[in-house]
């Protein structure tokens, strides 16, 4: 996770895109930064479904609340009508964010999962 947490938040939003690539996702776009509508990265699995990602590098301490998933809820369901949200964080999740991110389908990739997923275990949500 160290090369992980060095990374700028470009950098770490092309890092996922490439993990996207990995696990067999195409058409794997970044747009991270003003405008990016609430998305960083947009792609499609490998059976064709459409994949939104927001991606947020924060410091270990700092989690992610729930505000910011349902920002990103709102941008993945309404605005991409996306069927796979991904929220990828360098972080945890508060417990209101991950019961939001569950209950509503959003996949909440917090540091553990993003560790996991980095050294090559492929995301379920993605197969």
């Amino acid at each position: 996770m160290a090369s992980i947490d060095a990374m700028s938040w470009r950098e770490f939003e092309h890092h996922v895109a490439v993990l996207l690539r990995r696990d067999g996702c195409t058409d794997v776009v970044v747009h991270g930064g003003p405008g990016d509508r609430g998305v960083d990265v947009t792609a499609l699995t490998a059976d064709g479904r459409s994949v939104v990602v927001q991606c947020k590098s924060f410091a270990p301490y700092r989690p992610v609340w729930s505000g910011e998933v349902r920002k990103f809820l709102g941008a993945s369901r309404v605005q991409h009508r996306a069927d796979v949200g991904l929220f990828v964080a360098t972080t945890s999740f508060t417990p209101d964010a991950r019961a939001i991110a569950e209950t509503h389908g959003i996949t909440a990739v917090d540091r553990g999962h993003l560790e996991k997923w980095s050294a090559g275990v492929p995301l379920p949500v993605l197969q």
